[in-house]
């Protein structure tokens, strides 16, 4: 694993990585990248994604993202609309 600073880290993510929490639970994939923060997605319809500030990035290998805090500690978002 590369030695890389939270910044560093942000850049070299793509969509689709593997994101792993603190304790090994494997939260799902990352769905979306912004400046601050990226979303987990555990790809299944209805299921929240989950928002992972860019300071709770630890260790990324090139194909997993370890996180240094678990699920307990995010903030889910909904991002689909009501339909009524």
């Amino acid at each position: 694993m590369e030695n890389l600073d939270q910044g560093q880290i942000h850049q070299r993510l793509s969509v689709g990585t593997v994101v792993i929490a603190e304790n090994g639970e494997r939260l799902g994939r990352i769905h979306a990248i912004h400046p601050h923060f990226i979303l987990v997605s555990e790809g299944q319809a209805g299921h929240k994604d989950l928002e992972v500030p860019i300071h709770a990035l630890s260790n990324y290998d090139g194909e997993t993202l370890h996180l240094t805090v678990n699920r307990e500690a995010l903030t889910e978002v909904n991002h689909e609309t009501d339909a009524e």
